[in-house]
């Protein structure tokens, strides 16, 4: 008697190309949505410089972490995003006063992205990491000095009278061994050490030593350090709080953080 042959059935097979195929295709979307997203990022970075009238050669990044986007979508919550954006700044003169334009390089890192109301995603916790060179202090500090000197009533004090009269900040130098920030007045007629600090979760600086003019700094001119400085930062990071600042050669790093953020507050970093 002949020996019957068994039957293998070809579904398993079959099944398993299906499954194949179908990781390919999840593949390619997943490339293909992370290709097209950060495309998407920069060809609108480049349409917002060209209209502010700068030019960059760097071009911004994203990244979504390890777990799939697609799955992300549909679960209506990116589990992370960064964006990297490069620096963008440029400071000009006008009549005596430095005009800024663009910002710093930055870094933000969103965790839990909620994306379901598209108008308005919220992150749950970000953090935002950006390095102000020490041009770009000058520049706000002069910016804040000469709108000072510039008013009337309460802000027409000693400050604006010494800022009209006799002291003009000229050049911001930082000092990581120290961690501080060395402020020349007046071509080197007068100096300043400082050192920032967090304060409330907001900058600010501690005078560690000055010398202007024989006499000790005077505290509105330290005020208006603080108060410039802190503004162009606001500008970056609208109500973030300062997790922690370091100086380091030719600038400050800052790190800023919070919690249940909407993503359209950071309009202004873009």
């Amino acid at each position: 008697m002949g020996v019957a042959k068994s039957r293998k059935s070809a579904l398993p097979k079959v099944l398993l190309t299906i499954v194949v195929i179908l990781l390919i295709l999840v593949l390619v979307a997943e490339f293909g949505l992370r290709y097209m997203i950060g495309k998407q990022l920069k060809e609108e970075f480049q349409a917002q410089t060209a209209n502010q009238g700068l030019t960059t050669t760097e071009e911004p990044s994203i990244a979504f972490g390890a777990s799939p986007l697609l799955l992300g979508i549909l679960r209506g919550s990116i589990s992370e995003v960064t964006v990297d954006t490069p620096d963008t700044l440029q400071i000009t003169d006008q009549n005596g006063t430095p005009s800024i334009t663009g910002t710093p390089e930055a870094t933000i890192t969103l965790q839990g992205l909620g994306i379901r109301d598209t108008e308005n995603p919220v992150a749950d916790t970000l953090q935002l990491t950006t390095f102000a060179p020490d041009d770009f202090i000058l520049a706000t500090v002069q910016q804040q000095m000469a709108q000072t000197a510039g008013g009337d009533g309460a802000n027409a004090g000693l400050a604006a009278q010494l800022v009209q009269e006799l002291v003009k900040i000229t050049d911001v130098t930082s000092d990581p061994a120290n961690q501080s920030v060395e402020v020349e007045f007046t071509e080197g007629a007068a100096r300043a050490s400082l050192r920032p600090i967090i304060l409330n979760g907001q900058l600010a600086f501690e005078v560690l030593d000055s010398q202007l003019f024989g006499f000790g700094l005077p505290e509105e001119v330290s005020q208006m350090l603080t108060d410039g400085v802190q503004s162009s930062i606001q500008d970056v990071a609208g109500g973030l709080q300062i997790q922690s600042i370091e100086v380091a050669d030719g600038g400050i790093n800052v790190t800023l953080t919070g919690d249940n953020i909407n993503v359209r507050t950071l309009e202004s970093v873009q």
